[in-house]
């Protein structure tokens, strides 16, 4: 009878403990199941928001002539070096005809052949390149030199056609040079031609300073495409999004401890904020800017810092 008596008093332990046992790792799975994230947030704000393209300008000099050689012969004289200023009529060389200077000095002096060509700069300006420098060799129709009109300085933008309908005549635009340097230059004129290869349109702009910048440098020119006064604005890393970048949402705060998933329509991006143009967010509203990446569509976070 004692035997049994304890029989029964082991098997009630035995079931208390597993009944602990099983209630201990119910209470684990339940607090593993409602882990708290922490996360930061912030607010949405309302600005100005713009929309830019960015495309590349080269300068170059619309106005230039060259100097070319009239004989077969020699450079006997080069009187100019390349970024020299120079006046019409100036002399730049000095030239010796092929057939004079076979001859030695002796027989040019009795046959009174002189062979000497001398070539005058054809316009006011800066001596771009020397292509022919003192003793060279040259044929009749080769470059001598470059001459270029600083004054004629411009940058030619290749802008696709469609962008046509947004850059006009008249229109200042920023251009951005190496080095962060900005100037302000204006839309001249729109040619009314295609680049077969590229399909873009060539426009001019011209710099409203004249400034001493060099031929073929590349600047960056900002094109406003859209611009809105009162976008609701949050910063990029609220927005989350699916595997083929189609579906767009966020975690908002629906009390102090619980984030749930709103689905958003984006607008205007910035460098690191973006316009939500739907749904309409008021400026109370708290979302998640930090550990928002993973959650479910309710997820239990605790509030680490908020970001006004």
């Amino acid at each position: 009878m004692m035997n049994r008596v304890l029989t029964i008093l082991l098997s009630g332990v035995v079931c208390l403990a597993n009944l602990t046992s099983c209630k201990n790792s119910q209470d684990q799975g339940e607090k593993a199941v409602h882990s708290v994230v922490p996360v930061t947030v912030t607010m949405p704000r309302t600005g100005k928001m713009a929309e830019y393209t960015e495309l590349m300008a080269t300068s170059a000099f619309l106005v230039r002539t060259v100097i070319k050689s009239p004989v077969t012969g020699y450079v006997e004289k080069c009187s100019v070096s390349p970024g020299d200023k120079v006046v019409k009529n100036q002399v730049l060389f000095q030239l010796r005809t092929k057939e004079a200077a076979a001859l030695d000095q002796k027989n040019r002096d009795s046959l009174d052949i002189n062979g000497m060509v001398t070539m005058k700069a054809t316009m006011t300006g800066v001596v771009a390149a020397i292509d022919h420098p003192q003793g060279d060799f040259i044929q009749e129709g080769d470059v001598l030199s470059t001459l270029v009109e600083p004054e004629s300085l411009v940058f030619l933008l290749e802008a696709p056609f469609e962008m046509n309908k947004i850059i006009h005549t008249g229109v200042e635009y920023k251009l951005v040079l190496p080095g962060d340097e900005e100037i302000v230059a204006v839309v001249k004129s729109v040619l009314p031609s295609m680049s077969g290869a590229s399909q873009t349109q060539r426009m001019v702009l011209k710099p409203r300073v004249a400034r001493d910048i060099p031929e073929n440098l590349t600047a960056q020119v900002k094109i406003l495409q859209t611009a809105r006064d009162n976008a609701v604005i949050l910063p990029k890393s609220c927005l989350l999004n699916d595997e083929i970048m189609k579906n767009f949402w966020v975690m908002k705060l629906i009390n102090d401890t619980m984030a749930v998933k709103i689905p958003v329509r984006t607008g205007i991006q910035g460098t690191d904020s973006i316009e939500v143009v739907s749904p309409v967010f008021k400026p109370t509203d708290r979302i998640l800017t930090s550990g928002n990446y993973g959650l479910g569509d309710t997820a239990v976070v605790r509030i680490i810092h908020l970001n006004n």
